[in-house]
């Protein structure tokens, strides 16, 4: 199929060894092989979940703790380069923070089973529901949600979470920037993949930049020491 301008789109594919290494080598300053990575956007998050760990001097913030790796990505769709960067069977923890759609209390901690990518020039405006055929990313990773059955929509920027917000309360449980992107890129990969989201605001009215970091503080700093003791066994 040929996209506009002559761009011919096909099938996405995992890039090779070689790519993978290269990209291992840049973003994370290692060829790390470890069975396990944390990542998150946040940088309060990633300095709590990475305290005791050996710094490398990669593009992305990464330390390594044990037998894991946690790695500092970038917001949205560029995250996922590092899921196609790590070896085969990883698993990945994602931590971020996320608007609430049914008025969770903030705070709450939500571990969806899906996601779908929500586009604001895909047939969504007014009044009108998200597309139905969104194609959705289940959650591989074998763990108990603790929020059954949630749903993550995925948005591009934080503008079209509130243009989207009455449209998405139909279909999801809250709304993120980077969750549909690492279920789809992890099932490629083959690499099971949770997707841990701290509610952070209700996504209205520009909620998101009056959430400050105290409203979240004692939730972010509990599901940290959780993370961190699974990974030092301590």
């Amino acid at each position: 199929m040929t996209g506009q301008g002559g761009l011919v789109a096909s099938t996405v594919q995992v890039p090779d060894e070689q790519w993978r290494r290269r990209a291992r080598m840049t973003l994370l300053g290692c060829d790390w092989l470890g069975p396990e990575v944390v990542l998150t956007p946040i940088r309060t998050i990633h300095t709590a979940l990475a305290r005791g760990g050996t710094e490398r001097d990669g593009w992305w913030r990464t330390s390594l703790l044990g037998d894991a790796a946690v790695v500092h990505v970038p917001q949205g769709t560029a995250a996922k380069d590092i899921v196609f960067a790590l070896p085969q069977t990883t698993r990945i923890t994602f931590v971020g923070l996320a608007g609430g759609l049914r008025n969770q209390p903030i705070g709450a901690t939500v571990d969806p089973v899906s996601a779908f990518i929500a586009d604001p020039t895909n047939g969504v405006s007014g009044q009108q529901p998200c597309p139905p055929d969104l194609s959705l990313h289940s959650r591989s990773h074998p763990a108990k949600p603790l929020s059954p059955g949630a749903v993550a929509a995925t948005v591009g920027c934080l503008a079209d979470s509130t243009l989207l917000h009455e449209q998405l309360t139909d279909v999801a449980d809250c709304v993120d920037m980077e969750s549909a992107h690492l279920f789809s890129a992890a099932a490629l990969a083959g690499h099971q993949v949770r997707c841990l989201l701290v509610i952070s605001d209700h996504n209205r009215h520009g909620d998101v930049f009056t959430s400050t970091p105290e409203r979240t503080a004692s939730a972010v700093d509990d599901l940290c020491q959780s993370i961190q003791e699974d990974l030092t066994g301590g």
